[in-house]
């Protein structure tokens, strides 16, 4: 090959063409700025740079989110100007209070998460500008609208215009992956291979949080994915029953070891062949197209005299694993259904979204523990920060006013963050622009000199940096080349920056410890105690609770709520704050070990839910005393399961359980084989007597979650995470 075909063939790496698109607009937005001659030229190319940090589609969204995020700033600042122009203190405490409002919001709405995040800095920035009067006060937040506003066009037309990139290859990726993940959990179900079934469970968590993800940060770039945006959520909504009623269906089927379910269902495999080619079509309609499709319901053909001639507690048995049988059957014909609905462009309904589960007013007043320490966090933080700045005027003086509390917020919604990973970065990358701003920036003369120069130092950030350095390289440029038409340079207004920088990402991370412990293993440790003080409590009231659930006093709807929304909200926590945990420091557990012990947290959460269900469905009538007491026993047993690992996680309980649960399976199927002609005599419909089936088969699939999750807890050295480390 010649040098000329090598030329013609060469392409350039997508990181390439992401970095010559952030430098270029970072570049032109500041060239236009000093050309029109506004009175801050660098909040223009500050919102590039910060805009860029999330890549390819997401930055449009972003973009739009930021441009929308000026007018509620300037709106809640002025309402402070306004309130306190002079009383010190109330001017704080607003300003605190609206960093709480803001973080609260960006916390409770993930899907404009980054919009709130933008309207408490874009505040902070407003109030920190140096005002005397009314028309000052306006003439600069007229300023940063207008290079924010101007950032923000500049690089959207340059990243639409220049090597444009769509999210709809994306999230076409990531829906057949789910889908192909899911079939294999399917076929995996009641086989042996325990090992592949758990790495599909794995990925299968992994990719349902990355479609989430895709489609909520990076939705409103592509028109495709808008016009079919009410269809994406519903096939998201699906997947995730799906994948919930894969763990339900897991978890029954341990309990039919005995019985020959090939037998009972002589159709099983050509059943389960129907779904998982729904599967298949799925997956080739999201990459190929729509088409013509009959979609039936499938029947899941039984022998009913084989099943007849089983004891009535092997037919309770095989109940529930049927009920999941259908279920997933008809959540793999909604799901092709949907498939093709997205990929249909004669569809012209596509705004409608499946309907949302409707919570009591008990769910929508609960309150969430690691939310209010973050809005804490927040806002004593802000508070403090801001005396400091009244009482000892700190390096960087009105930078102090919004660079710390805003590395508050990102700390607050992802506690995870460690900002001492900072300060080494900082420390290079700082001093580095901050001697190029004042050794080679004096000696360029022109405009092309001037935004060559810019060009390449941002490109070489987004080239050559990547994570924590790049955020910090961002922040480095954009804080040490503050140009104007009228250039002064002074080395120690760059250095008191620099030092800002520095003693923020100190102070924040000191600060942390002194509200909560930011070391994840310790956060492990403790939100595992809370899941289990939540099952605790609720096992303790079901236990105590044999009938008239309705008498529950208004408190105790409360309780239940919370702590319903602790089981539910707390494994996603825990699988956070085990990604963060640095396993050179506590060799002894593996990261395999962690995630199998994730996996079974989230199935007990699954089987919690279950449970939580049968027992609100109307069987009370058809429940034997004997069943009723037996019941209430297995509940206390559960309990105090849960109690025990709240005391000590490192409890070693997989074996009493087992040899406890046999004991209980056997009583109840004593008793129900005893009494199944008095349970044919009681006067109930069908529909209660499967509701009854249903409830003992959640207690039954309650306890098998977690003998499972026993199993896993005792592969974790607990106590070697209870160590000290320099962290």
């Amino acid at each position: 090959m010649n040098i000329i075909e090598k030329i013609i063939s060469f392409q350039l790496s997508l990181k390439a063409k992401y970095a010559i698109k952030v430098g270029l607009a970072f570049s032109i937005t500041y060239l236009f700025i000093l050309k029109f001659g506004w009175i801050n030229a660098y909040w223009g190319p500050f919102v590039v740079g910060q805009i860029a940090l999330f890549p390819g589609a997401q930055s449009l969204h972003n973009g739009a989110l930021r441009l929308g995020s000026l007018i509620p700033s300037a709106i809640v600042a002025t309402i402070i100007f306004a309130v306190a122009p002079q009383s010190r203190w109330l001017f704080i405490f607003m300003t605190s209070v609206m960093m709480m409002a803001a973080t609260y919001m960006m916390i409770r709405d993930p899907k404009r998460a980054y919009f709130w995040n933008l309207v408490g800095f874009g505040t902070l920035v407003y109030l920190t500008a140096s005002n005397t009067t009314s028309a000052l006060i306006f003439t600069n937040m007229a300023d940063r609208t207008l290079g924010s506003a101007l950032g923000i066009v500049v690089y959207t037309v340059i990243v639409v215009f220049l090597w444009p990139q769509t999210n709809l290859a994306s999230l076409k990726g990531l829906s057949t992956k789910l889908t192909s993940v899911q079939a294999q959990i399917f076929s995996l179900i009641g086989s042996e291979d325990r090992k592949s079934f758990k790495q599909a469970l794995k990925q299968e968590i992994q990719l349902v949080t990355g479609l989430n993800h895709a489609f909520f940060a990076k939705g409103s770039e592509s028109y495709e994915v808008q016009e079919a945006a009410g269809y994406w959520k519903e096939f998201m909504l699906l997947s995730g029953q799906l994948g919930e009623s894969l763990s339900r269906l897991d978890t029954s089927f341990s309990g039919l070891s005995n019985l020959n379910i090939d037998k009972i269902i002589p159709e099983l495999d050509a059943y389960k062949g129907d779904i998982n080619r729904r599967f298949e079509l799925a997956a080739d309609i999201i990459q190929n197209g729509s088409r013509e499709l009959k979609n039936e319901r499938l029947t899941l053909n039984i022998d009913k005299e084989y099943l007849e001639s089983l004891s009535p507690f092997e037919q309770l048995a095989f109940a529930s694993s049927k009920k999941e049988f259908e279920n997933i059957a008809e959540l793999s014909r909604k799901i092709v259904k949907c498939a093709n609905n997205i990929m249909d462009e004669s569809v012209r309904k596509k705004e409608g979204s499946p309907q949302k589960i409707q919570k009591s007013i008990y769910d929508r007043l609960t309150p969430d523990l690691d939310m209010l320490r973050s809005l804490f966090f927040v806002g004593t933080f802000t508070f403090i920060v801001y005396c400091i700045w009244v009482y000892f005027n700190p390096p960087g003086h009105m930078f102090w006013l919004y660079i710390p509390p805003t590395v508050a917020m990102g700390v607050a919604a992802t506690p995870q963050m460690k900002t001492t990973m900072m300060v080494i970065p900082a420390l290079f990358l700082l001093t580095t622009f901050l001697l190029l701003f004042n050794i080679v920036t004096p000696m360029l003369s022109g405009v092309v000199e001037l935004g060559g120069f810019l060009f390449i130092c941002m490109f070489m950030i987004f080239y050559f940096l990547e994570g924590v350095p790049r955020v910090v390289g961002v922040i480095a440029i954009c804080s040490k080349f503050l140009l104007f038409n009228e250039q002064i340079y002074s080395f120690t207004s760059g250095a008191n920056m620099a030092l800002t920088s520095i003693f923020t990402y100190i102070c924040v991370y000191i600060y942390s410890y002194i509200v909560y412990s930011p070391r994840p293993q310790r956060a492990f440790l403790k939100q595992s105690r809370r899941y289990f003080k939540s099952a605790q409590f609720l096992t303790a009231v079901m236990a105590s609770e044999t009938e008239n659930y309705e008498k529950r006093t208004i408190l105790m709807q409360f309780k239940i709520a919370f702590h319903r929304y602790e089981l539910k909200t707390l494994p996603p926590k825990i699988k956070a704050w085990s990604a963060a945990i640095n396993h050179k420091d506590f060799p002894d557990n593996s990261p395999d070990v962690i995630d199998d012990l994730l996996i079974n947290i989230h199935a007990l959460s699954n089987s919690f839910d279950e449970w939580f269900e049968s027992n609100d469905l109307h069987q009370r009538t058809v429940i034997l005393n004997e069943t009723k007491a037996e019941l209430t026993t297995w509940c206390k047993g559960i309990e105090s399961v849960f109690q025990g690992y709240y005391t000590d996680l490192n409890s070693s309980l997989s074996k009493q359980m087992e040899e406890t649960l046999t004991s209980h399976i056997r009583a109840l199927e004593s008793i129900v084989n005893e009494k199944s002609e008095s349970i044919k005599q009681l006067n109930a419909t069908p529909q209660d007597k499967e509701n009854l089936y249903r409830l003992i088969g959640s207690y039954q699939g309650l306890s098998l979650s977690l003998i499972s999750y026993a199993s896993a807890a005792e592969q974790i050295n607990w106590k070697h995470w209870e160590e000290e480390v320099f962290a």
